[in-house]
C-alpha cells in the first residue's frame, strides 16, 4: 500500500508548501544546500554545476513528455499489456482456445512484478500473469478488474497458470533503458501468434490519443462515484483549462457533497 502513498503524499505537500508560503511562511533560504540542508542529510551534499542551469532544462513535461497510464497496475506491465490487447484484437484470441502464453523482459522487470500467483488486487497490480490472464477473459483492464473478488475467480486464477513470464535474451540485449516485453500465444490448434514493444501504451513514444483519454477519466469518474453529468462537465472544462478565467470553476465540480451540485 505504501508504494501508491507515496506519489499522493507527495503532492499533499506540495500543495501545503505552496499554501504556507502563500501565508507568509517562512524558512531558511539555503535549507536545501546548506552543511546541515536537505541534500546533506538525503544525500552526498551540494555541488553546484549538478544542479545549476539544469532544473526545467530540460522541462520534462515537454521533453521526452509525460506517460499516462491506461492501467491501474505496475508500468512494467503496461508494454505487455499493449501487446496483448494487439494480438486479441489482430487474432481474435478467445480465452477458452489459449493453450499457453510465454512472456519475455530483461531481468529486471521479474525483479518488481513479484507476484506470480496473486490473491490481491494489490499484488495482481504487479502481476503480469495476472495482467495477460485478465486482458484474455475480458479484453479489458481497468479499475474494476483489479479487485480481490476478480483476481480469485476461478477463470482468472485458471488461466494465470497457463502463463510464463520470466527473462527473454532478447529482451535483456535491448537494455535497461527500455521495457522491452515480447510476447508468444499458442491456441489449442497448434497456431502461435507474437508480438513485442519496447514501452507501452501512453508513453511519449505510444501516446494515448484525446478520446482515449477521455475514456479513461471517465472510468475512473464512475468508479470514484462522479455522476455522468459532472463527469462531462470536468471534462469539457480539462480539455479548455488554458481559457479557463477561473480555476475554481473546475475544481468545484470535483469535490463532493452538496457544493458541488450547484
Amino acid at each position: 500500500m505504501t508504494k501508491p502513498f507515496h506519489a499522493g503524499r507527495a503532492a499533499d505537500s506540495g500543495v501545503v508548501a505552496a499554501e504556507l508560503a502563500a501565508l507568509g511562511f517562512t524558512a531558511s533560504p539555503n535549507g536545501l544546500e546548506a552543511d546541515r540542508g536537505f541534500f546533506r542529510a538525503a544525500g552526498g551534499g551540494y555541488t553546484a554545476e549538478m544542479i545549476d542551469g539544469k532544473l526545467g532544462n530540460p522541462w520534462t513535461f515537454t521533453s521526452p513528455g509525460v506517460s499516462i497510464k491506461p492501467h491501474p497496475s505496475g508500468s512494467l506491465t503496461h508494454p505487455g499489456m499493449a501487446v496483448m490487447r494487439e494480438l486479441i484484437d489482430r487474432h481474435d484470441l478467445r480465452a477458452e482456445r489459449i493453450r499457453r502464453v510465454s512472456v519475455g523482459t530483461n531481468h529486471n522487470m521479474p525483479n518488481a512484478l513479484i507476484h506470480h500467483r496473486p490473491r490481491t488486487e494489490l499484488q495482481a497490480k504487479f502481476s503480469m500473469e495476472f495482467c495477460m490472464a485478465i486482458l484474455l477473459l475480458e479484453r479489458k483492464a481497468g479499475l474494476e478488474q483489479f479487485t480481490d473478488d476478480v483476481v480469485n475467480r476461478p477463470d482468472v486464477q485458471a488461466m494465470i497458470a497457463k502463463i510464463d513470464f520470466g527473462m527473454h535474451p532478447e529482451a535483456e540485449a535491448a537494455g535497461f533503458d527500455k521495457m522491452t516485453t515480447i510476447i508468444e500465444v499458442e491456441t489449442d490448434d497448434g497456431r502461435v501468434v507474437k508480438g513485442a514493444a519496447d514501452f507501452g501504451k501512453g508513453s511519449p513514444v505510444n501516446p494515448m490519443s484525446d478520446d482515449e483519454l477521455s475514456d479513461k477519466f471517465r472510468q475512473c469518474a464512475a468508479w470514484g462515484g462522479l455522476d455522468r453529468d459532472r463527469t462531462e462537465r470536468v471534462l469539457d472544462l480539462a480539455w479548455r483549462i488554458e481559457k479557463l478565467p477561473d480555476i475554481n470553476e473546475l475544481t468545484e465540480l470535483l469535490r463532493f457533497g452538496a457544493a458541488a451540485t450547484g
